[in-house]
């Protein structure tokens, strides 16, 4: 399936379909509290994340970090740019545009932004995160903030819509230091799990439909 950017900027202004979709991607401990959580969630604090789209050669290719190791509930896990609202960024759209630029170098001014799926609250770390779409027209140039970011890795995301890469096994949950069992996409060089295969998930229902 080749996606052109104005295909994947029409499919995101279709409803989202929320909290069905993240539940065939939750892991096991994820699920219940899943159905259990409402639209606002008045405590939680605000952050956003950056789903960061371009084609190679025809191929449209996803960008995901791997987190540094670190002490905290994400070390090390697979995740998109993004982190916590600030009040001077004023909206949460600046908050994952800053972000991406802050962690991986990839200035605002280079990234269209598509659309945006559904918020996700993430109980460990009590954020509730707002997913936004990006598109560059050229392949990015990174500059990585080592303090918070391994690597980056670049998926054809074509590699999604092979039913094979959907696996299962159990992770272990710094959260709750004990293992989960949990869906993950099995992908090039990297298993993507947690709240990130759930925005995923939500993702790949969309652009199918």
């Amino acid at each position: 399936m080749l996606l052109t950017k104005t295909e994947l900027k029409q499919k995101l202004s279709k409803p989202l379909p929320g909290v069905t979709a993240h539940l065939k991607m939750a892991p096991e401990h994820r699920a219940q509290e899943l159905l259990s959580y409402k639209d606002d969630i008045p405590f939680a604090k605000k952050s956003a994340v950056l789903i960061l789209f371009y084609h190679a050669e025809e191929v449209l290719k996803m960008i995901v970090i791997r987190r540094s190791k670190y002490v905290g509930v994400h070390s090390g896990q697979i995740a998109f740019p993004g982190g916590r609202y600030e009040e001077e960024d004023g909206h949460v759209q600046t908050t994952a545009l800053r972000e991406i630029h802050e962690e991986i170098g990839i200035p605002e001014e280079k990234i269209e932004v598509l659309g945006r799926l559904s918020d996700i609250y993430v109980p460990p770390s009590n954020f509730l995160i707002s997913v936004f779409l990006g598109y560059m027209a050229e392949k990015p140039v990174y500059k990585l903030q080592e303090r918070e970011v391994d690597e980056v890795i670049e998926i054809p995301f074509t590699d999604f819509f092979n039913p094979t890469v959907v696996k299962q096994k159990d992770f272990y949950v710094n959260s709750i230091k004990a293992v989960s069992n949990a869906p993950y996409f099995d992908v090039t060089n990297a298993e993507i799990w947690g709240a990130s295969a759930m925005v995923i998930s939500e993702l790949l229902e969309i652009l199918k439909a």
